[in-house]
């Protein structure tokens, strides 16, 4: 019994003690906060033939100045001394090496220290190819695209290797070799072995683990076919083409079954498939081109959506929407309802061209009235890729409004045009590229209903690097809308508005003020705008802006009138649905009632343009 209540007793001691020091080092840890490091100063020696601060602007890691700091990690050591390394490889100094070493200070701050042993510079003197007879020595010189007498580049020469395999693998030879060697003596004597191997055709085609999907939706997609010659480039758009129908995570296209006697090969088509149905909610804020022309305004919104997006396991899609959305700060007060049901046919009569039917209801305010349209939409949509959009439409819709005096209810028909190329480089931060777009709307004549008009509007933007992350953008748009011969007023639904955190940011939403009228619509618009945004810290950044702008009746009422500007500078805040902005504008020279309220704090999201 004793021996019992004595190994009872230690059994309680232990597992106090265990508790105990558990208790301790959590205790501990609690109080533990970790140090963060900052770079202090940056130090390169060794370097002769690029100076110091040419090699330290290609660096990761900066030495801290009052308004900006980097916290040190070894990660980023080494990423930057592999980099100070590739510069001199790139520019022929093969044999450079670069050590690197850091100090910790007393208040905290880590001086690093990079040292360079530069070697000799290398010149590529001559290349010499041999083995190759289906691409010639002109062409495979092309590809390497590395003069003689310069510095030799082994980084360019190794992409080059990679571009001709390539490239034979395009002209039916996916089984060629291309092999480099070097002599280096007072230079680099270059060789390049070609072994083409056979031409090569496809032979069958086989698609795995499909299993909601049919074959006839993945198979239409892909751009090789049996008795084809092989041609890498066209196995990866094909591979493309099918990650783009959004039926699969992932594709993968891989060889199979080489048979270099018959010159055959198979390919093995694997894809892994989404979940045919969603149902989703989400909020957030978003630029809304609003339910008349011309205008824009920041919105918060809430939408519901159900999708299927394979019908019948044929790759079509059937979508029904719900929006609600509340618009600021701007005239358009109550909320605006959108509800839409729509199908997508992915293949149009054989040709990769989606085409859209859609049911659609719509309803908010527009100056301070009840505006409703509902209706149906179908229309053919093109889009290779992410940068180029084009669709052509027809839209039978339903419009009421009150300020449309002779009748308010209106039944329209139109044609509808829509064309988008963005070579952007960034979507939401762009710092280069251009984008341009075309919206087009010819309402009646032949299509018949209440109203006959017609309406465009183009705009083109382009975006210019500076210095460092300064960059420069500006904006011209441009909008019509006119009437047919013999036929009334276009509605003033229809009309263009100027005034806002996306037009003229002196003047409220849609409030521009034409000299001696109130704030309305009119048939011509032309909008300009230039903007130089930087970054401060952190993830606050800085814009400085010029707008100019006008409405008027028609171009010779345009030409009479004074250009009107404003000037103005904004904060921004970088989040990943783009950048918050905050923006004072004031109006140059006002007139009339702007004497009273010349000046304007905007509040939008993303960029203006």
């Amino acid at each position: 019994m004793k021996l019992l209540r004595r190994i009872a007793f230690k059994i309680c001691l232990s597992a106090f003690l265990i508790i105990a020091g558990l208790s301790v080092l959590t205790e501990a840890q609690s109080r533990f906060t970790p140090t963060e490091y900052i770079v202090g100063k940056i130090y390169v020696s060794g370097n002769h033939s690029f100076s110091t601060g040419l090699l330290k602007k290609q660096m990761n890691l900066k030495d801290k100045r009052f308004y900006r700091t980097k916290t040190f990690t070894r990660r980023l050591i080494e990423l930057d001394r592999i980099l100070l390394q590739t510069i001199y490889i790139k520019n022929g100094y093969i044999d450079c090496a670069v050590s690197d070493s850091f100090k910790v200070q007393d208040d905290g701050l880590v001086d690093l220290f990079y040292f360079i042993t530069e070697g000799r510079q290398y010149y590529l003197n001559k290349i010499e190819i041999s083995g190759n007879t289906s691409l010639s020595e002109n062409k495979i010189l092309d590809i390497l695209d590395h003069k003689l007498k310069k510095p030799y580049n082994p980084i360019r020469i190794r992409e080059g290797i990679k571009q001709i395999r390539t490239e034979y693998a395009n002209i039916g030879k996916p089984l060629a070799s291309v092999i480099d060697s070097l002599e280096v003596n007072d230079g680099i004597h270059l060789f390049i072995r070609v072994t083409e191997n056979p031409t090569m055709r496809i032979g069958d085609v086989k698609i795995i683990n499909n299993k909601l999907v049919r074959e006839k939706p993945i198979r239409r997609e892909i751009l090789l076919n049996s008795g084809d010659l092989y041609s890498q480039k066209r196995l990866n758009l094909s591979k493309k083409h099918i990650f783009e129908t959004g039926l699969f995570s992932s594709v993968n296209i891989r060889l199979a079954d080489i048979d270099t006697a018959q010159h055959t090969l198979n390919l093995i088509v694997d894809v892994r498939e989404l979940d045919m149905r969603y149902l989703g909610l989400k909020f957030g804020f978003g630029q809304d081109c609003g339910i008349s022309s011309g205008i824009e305004y920041t919105s918060l919104s809430m939408d519901g959506e159900w999708l299927h997006r394979n019908i019948a396991g044929r790759g079509s899609r059937l979508s029904m929407s719900l929006g609600l959305s509340v618009n600021f700060p701007s005239n358009v007060q109550s909320p605006t309802i959108n509800t839409s049901i729509a199908y997508i046919e992915p293949w149009l009569f054989g040709f990769r061209s989606s085409t859209s039917f859609r049911l659609f209801f719509e309803s908010g305010l527009l100056k301070g009235k009840e505006f409703t349209k509902y209706g149906e939409e179908t229309a053919l949509i093109y889009q290779p890729n992410k940068r180029f959009f084009a669709s052509f439409g027809v839209v039978i819709q339903e419009i009421f409004h009150p300020d449309t005096i002779t009748n308010p209810k209106n039944n329209e028909r139109a044609f509808t045009f829509t064309v988008r190329r963005d070579y952007r480089d960034n979507f939401l931060y762009p710092s280069r590229g251009t984008i341009y777009t075309f919206n087009g709307r010819l309402v009646g004549k032949i299509l018949g209903g209440t109203q006959d008009y017609y309406m465009f509007e183009t705009s083109f933007s382009q975006y210019f690097p500076l210095i460092g992350r300064v960059v420069f953008a500006y904006r011209g748009k441009f909008g019509y809308l006119g009437k047919f011969p013999g036929e009334s007023d276009p509605p003033n639904y229809s009309k263009f508005y100027l005034g806002g955190g996306y037009s003229l940011r002196g003047w409220d939403d849609n409030k521009f003020l034409m000299v001696g009228k109130d704030p309305l619509g009119d048939n011509l618009k032309v909008l300009t705008n230039a903007e130089i945004r930087f970054p401060l810290f952190w993830i606050l950044g800085a814009e400085i802006f010029l707008d100019g702008g006008n409405l008027a009746p028609d171009i010779n009422s345009f030409l009479d009138m004074k250009y009107r500007w404003n000037t103005g500078f904004g904060l921004t805040i970088a989040t990943p649905l783009g950048p918050i902005r905050i923006d004072y504008a004031r109006i140059l020279n006002p007139v009339g009632k702007e004497k009273e309220r010349p000046h304007q704090l905007q509040f939008s999201i993303p960029y203006a343009f």
